[in-house]
C-alpha cells in the first residue's frame, strides 16, 4: 500500500463509512475525523502495519463493539502465530499449539518481544471496543498476530516474535515463534474453539493442553462442533443446554426441530433446574431461537424449575439478547463471567470493503437496548427492546487456569450446589 492508496482508503472511511454508522456520538465523530486526518498526514512515514492498527483504533473510537475494522475474527487479514492463548481470570495461558511448540502448552505468558504482558494488553486494547471481558477475548487474537504486534510497536516489523513464559512445571523460558502463512478468509474464527480439544480449529494440526478424552472433559467442552445440544443430568435433576451460535447449523437439524425436542424433554422430565449455557455464543440471528426460548422460559415458570444462564467473555450480540430474554421472561439467575458487551449497543448495519487495501469496515445502525432504564434517547432507531435489571452474573465464577487445566467448570459446579 502506497501512501496515496492509504489516503484514498481513509477518505473512503470518512465519506462512506462514517455517515452510515449511528454509534458515533458527535464528539466521537470529531475524534474519528481527527484520528483519520492524522493518519493521512503520517502515511509517508508509517508502515502498513501501523496504518492498519491506526485505522482500527480510529474505528474503535465509536465505543461500540459492533463498529470495527475486520482483521482477525470475522475476517482473516493478518497472519497468526503457531500458538493459541486464553486470558483466564489469572492471566494469559497457552491452550493450544502446533507440533513443535508443545512445550508451551499450559505456559503462562510473561512478555512478548521483551514487553510485559500488561503493556501488551494496553497496546492492543484500543483496537476494539466492548467490555473488558470482550477486550480480553479479542486480545487472544491480536496478541498472536505478528502484524498487529508490529503495528502497535510491541515487536519489530518483519521479525518473528519472542514469547517469555513460565511453563506448568514452574520453569522460565523464551521461545521465538515463526508466523504461520497468511490465511486470508471471510469465515469467522472463534477464540473459544481453542479451549476445546475436540474442535479442529483452522490451520491445523493443533495439539491441545487438555486431552481429547470427552469423558474426562467438563460438560461445556465436550461438544464444541455442534451449535446446540442438550444433556440431562439425572443425579442432579438438571437439564443442561449449550447454545454456541445463534442460528441454524448447516447440515444439521434446524434449531426449531431441536427446540421441539428440548421442550418435550423439559416437559416430561420435569427437571429441578434448567441450565442454558451461552458462554460461547458470540451472536448470529436471534430470531431463530427467540420463540423456543420464550416457551422454555414459560415452561420453567410453570414447572417451578429454576432457570440458570451461564455467560462469559464470548457472550456477545445475539447471545446477549438471549441472556436478557431468559432473564426477563424466565427470571433466570445469571452465572459465570461478564459478557462481551453492555445492555445497550448498536448492531445490524453492514460491511464496507475499502477500495485499495480491501479491508472490511463494519458499521452499526440499529440499537439494541435491554436495560430497564434506557440510557439512550435515540428511540427511533431501536431495533430490539427488552427491560431487565442486569445482564451480568449474580453468581460470579471466574474461570482460572487452574480450573481449566484440572477439567473443572466453576459455573456449572456453582449451579449444581444451589438449593
Amino acid at each position: 500500500m502506497s501512501p496515496e492508496a492509504w489516503r484514498a482508503d481513509l477518505r473512503f472511511a470518512v465519506d462512506s463509512f462514517l455517515p452510515r454508522d449511528r454509534s458515533f456520538s458527535d464528539a466521537a465523530r470529531a475524534r474519528f475525523r481527527a484520528a483519520v486526518g492524522a493518519l493521512a498526514d503520517s502515511a509517508d512515514r508509517l508502515s502498513n502495519e501501523e496504518m492498519t492498527v491506526g485505522l482500527a483504533r480510529a474505528v474503535a473510537l465509536a465505543e461500540n463493539a459492533h463498529t470495527r475494522l475486520y482483521l482477525v475474527r470475522n475476517r482473516s487479514e493478518v497472519r497468526r502465530l503457531p500458538v493459541r492463548i486464553w486470558w483466564f481470570a489469572d492471566g494469559p495461558f497457552v491452550v493450544r499449539a502446533q507440533p513443535g511448540y508443545e512445550a508451551l502448552l499450559g505456559a503462562r505468558l510473561l512478555r512478548i518481544c521483551g514487553r510485559p504482558l500488561d503493556e501488551v494488553r494496553r497496546a492492543v486494547r484500543p483496537l476494539y471496543s466492548g467490555s473488558g471481558a470482550w477486550a480480553d477475548y479479542m486480545a487472544a487474537y491480536t496478541m498472536t498476530s505478528p502484524e498487529v504486534l508490529a503495528g502497535v510497536r510491541i515487536c519489530p516489523a518483519g521479525a518473528a516474535p519472542t514469547f517469555a513464559f513460565v511453563d506448568r512445571a514452574g520453569r522460565r523460558g523464551e521461545r521465538t515463534l515463526e508466523p504461520l502463512p497468511l490465511r486470508r478468509s471471510t469465515d469467522a474464527t472463534e477464540a473459544w474453539w481453542d479451549l476445546a480439544p475436540a474442535h479442529p480449529g483452522v490451520q491445523g494440526p493443533w495439539v491441545s493442553a487438555l486431552a481429547a478424552d470427552s469423558a474426562a472433559l467438563p460438560l461445556y467442552l465436550r461438544d464444541p462442533v455442534h451449535q446446540y445440544w442438550a444433556r440431562y443430568l439425572p443425579r442432579d435433576r438438571t437439564l443442561y443446554v449449550q447454545y454456541n451460535r445463534a442460528g441454524d447449523q448447516a447440515g444439521m437439524e434446524s434449531f426449531r426441530a431441536f427446540g421441539r425436542r428440548l421442550l418435550a424433554q423439559a416437559d416430561s422430565l420435569r427437571p429441578a433446574k434448567i441450565v442454558f449455557d451461552l458462554r460461547f455464543n458470540t451472536g448470529g440471528n436471534f430470531y431463530v431461537a427467540e420463540g423456543v426460548l420464550r416457551r422454555l422460559a414459560a415452561l420453567a415458570r410453570e414447572r417451578h424449575a429454576r432457570l440458570f444462564v451461564i455467560t462469559g467473555p464470548a457472550t456477545f450480540s445475539a447471545g446477549i439478547f438471549h441472556v436478557a430474554q431468559l432473564r426477563q421472561f424466565g427470571g433466570a439467575t445469571l452465572v459465570g463471567e461478564g459478557p462481551g458487551d453492555a445492555a445497550e449497543f448498536w448492531a445490524e448495519g453492514g460491511n464496507l470493503l475499502m477500495p485499495r487495501s480491501r479491508l472490511t469496515l463494519h458499521y452499526g445502525n440499529w440499537m439494541h437496548s435491554y436495560a430497564r432504564v434506557k440510557p439512550s434517547a435515540e428511540r427511533e432507531f431501536r431495533y430490539m427492546d427488552l427491560y431487565v435489571d442486569r445482564i451480568t452474573p449474580e453468581i460470579r465464577t471466574p474461570l482460572t487456569s487452574r480450573d481449566y487445566f484440572a477439567g473443572r467448570d466453576p459455573a456449572l459446579d456453582a449451579i449444581l450446589r444451589q438449593r
